[in-house]
């Protein structure tokens, strides 16, 4: 392991405090829960000039109601995300991404914001965030913008920024995550991620989202699996033409064999559970 350069650290508390530490640095790297940072600082050849912990930030931590749906401090641990009955209750998805995710060390220091902001497309979290409809609140030290998380995940304009909170709307959606991992893998991150969510209406689905973490490609949303199953009657859906859909929006991604098997099998699941469900 080389040897860590010296450099800065900063342990402001209020935003501002950190935005202005954070415009002033050559070379900043945001501290949350550190788990990718510090594996950063271990491997990489370049090093930061300062780091910023934002850990005794208050305002970025915390899940309360917010408008019409909630807010998740950006702070808050994935830990936090599994034991709170709001997350639970409201976005089932995202709790069974939660509570799965990693180890208990690991959802123990890992931060929703530091899950999101590192753009790394194979963790869990991105893919069931999109699904719900999910946006960002991000700081500079010029200006507050929130933005879709689709957008932020694509679009790399911000500088010298600070992620402060994710905002999930309220609709009374039904979510599902259906996660895959691989035993040889060194580290627990899923081969297949499929995160679904859509308002049950009558013998049907609308708002239909189906996002996919494929580990090998930025999220996809399966297009024709969603058209598939919005405002269809899904008692007759069948497995031929869930099948047909899937293999035509595996053409948009890449998916191995097994890993197509697997999606069949999870959307196949997931349809029988739809049937069943009563509002």
């Amino acid at each position: 392991m080389p040897i860590l350069k010296d450099f800065k650290f900063h342990s402001p508390v209020t935003l501002s405090e950190g935005l202005s530490l954070l415009e002033k640095a050559k070379a900043p790297m945001l501290l949350a829960g550190g788990t990718f940072a510090l594996n950063y600082l271990k491997k990489s050849s370049k090093y930061p000039s300062d780091v910023i912990s934002l850990k005794k930030i208050d305002a970025l931590h915390g899940i309360k109601p917010k408008g019409q749906g909630f807010w998740i401090g950006a702070t808050t641990t994935i830990a936090e995300l599994a034991d709170s009955n709001l997350i639970k209750s409201g976005f089932p998805s995202l709790f069974e991404a939660s509570a799965k995710l990693g180890t208990t060390p690991i959802r123990n220091m890992a931060t929703i914001g530091g899950n999101i902001a590192s753009r790394f497309y194979w963790v869990d979290l991105p893919a069931v965030l999109v699904s719900l409809g999910a946006r960002v609140t991000v700081a500079t030290k010029k200006k507050k913008e929130t933005v879709s998380l689709e957008k932020f995940l694509s679009d790399k304009q911000f500088k010298k920024y600070i992620l402060t909170g994710i905002l999930l709307p309220k609709e009374n959606r039904l979510s599902f995550y259906f996660r895959h991992t691989r035993t040889a893998q060194e580290v627990d991150v899923p081969s297949l991620g499929v995160a679904f969510s859509g308002i049950k209406r009558g013998e049907g689905v609308v708002s239909v989202r189906c996002i996919v973490n494929t580990a090998s490609s930025l999220l996809v949303a399966l297009r024709n699996v969603e058209t598939l199953f919005e405002g269809s009657q899904l008692q007759k859906i069948n497995a031929g033409e869930l099948k047909r859909a899937i293999l035509e929006d595996a053409q948009n991604t890449k998916l191995d064999e097994y890993r197509i098997h697997l999606l069949n099998v999870d959307l196949e699941k997931l349809s029988e559970i739809l049937k069943k469900y009563n509002p």
